[in-house]
């Protein structure tokens, strides 16, 4: 369960999930538990029982989880949380182990919201680069694959294209909008000679640039 997810978009609306919800009932049955013991109330019983269900909500999917991983030979934080787990209602300590239960539950499900929120702002900024370029050479004009451009081509920026490599200016000026790689928030003038990054927005100039970082080796890739 904990860092084990076939579908990485699960937790995309994380707090509109039912995981969300089924977690934070444990958290509150284990916090019943614990005023019910605090409070010293009769039958004792009670709270342990209240702990025992939220270690049920919670924990229960965490151990299945790490049964299965050793099936597979996969181990990871699962099996650890689960030894606490079990380790503390062998020892009577059932409040203790529905509290780590609530716990690691949570953060797992934080932790995927966090990684599915990362994921896909680099893939919007892997959208950012245009699939294809203006080659220059003596013969003219030529379109070619992003993937076809070498360092020390000559490409040609029409206005409103985005930048398809890092390049230096060779002609040209224009508003160039950067805010996807420096989060600057208003264009920059670029004219001949200052650089130019993939992935920015050429806005109302023509330039003619040399390659000089491509593929991966862009600010962009990097």
């Amino acid at each position: 369960m904990i860092g084990r997810f076939s579908n990485i978009g699960v937790y995309k609306e994380l707090f509109t999930a039912k995981e969300l919800g089924v977690c934070l009932g444990g958290g509150l049955l284990a916090l019943g538990s614990f005023f019910w013991g605090w409070a010293d109330l009769p039958p004792a019983w009670v709270g342990a029982l209240l702990a025992l269900a939220s270690v049920a909500i919670n924990g229960f999917p965490i151990i299945k989880e790490a049964v299965q991983g050793l099936r597979e030979r996969q181990v990871n934080v699962d099996e650890l949380v689960s030894l606490a787990i079990v380790a503390s209602l062998l020892q009577g300590e059932f409040l203790t182990a529905a509290v780590v239960s609530f716990i690691m539950t949570l953060g797992s499900l934080i932790e995927e919201a966090i990684s599915e929120s990362a994921r896909r702002s680099i893939q919007a900024l892997a959208r950012m680069t245009p699939d294809e370029a203006t080659l220059l050479s003596d013969a003219g004009e030529k379109v070619v694959p992003v993937s076809e451009v070498r360092i020390d081509d000559r490409l040609l920026i029409k206005p409103g294209d985005r930048v398809p490599v890092d390049g230096v200016i060779l002609s040209g000026v224009s508003a160039v909008d950067e805010s996807t790689i420096t989060g600057e928030p208003l264009p920059r003038t670029r004219k001949e000679g200052d650089q130019v990054l993939a992935g920015t927005l050429n806005y109302n100039g023509v330039l003619e640039i040399r390659a000089t970082r491509v593929g991966d080796d862009t600010a962009l890739g990097k």
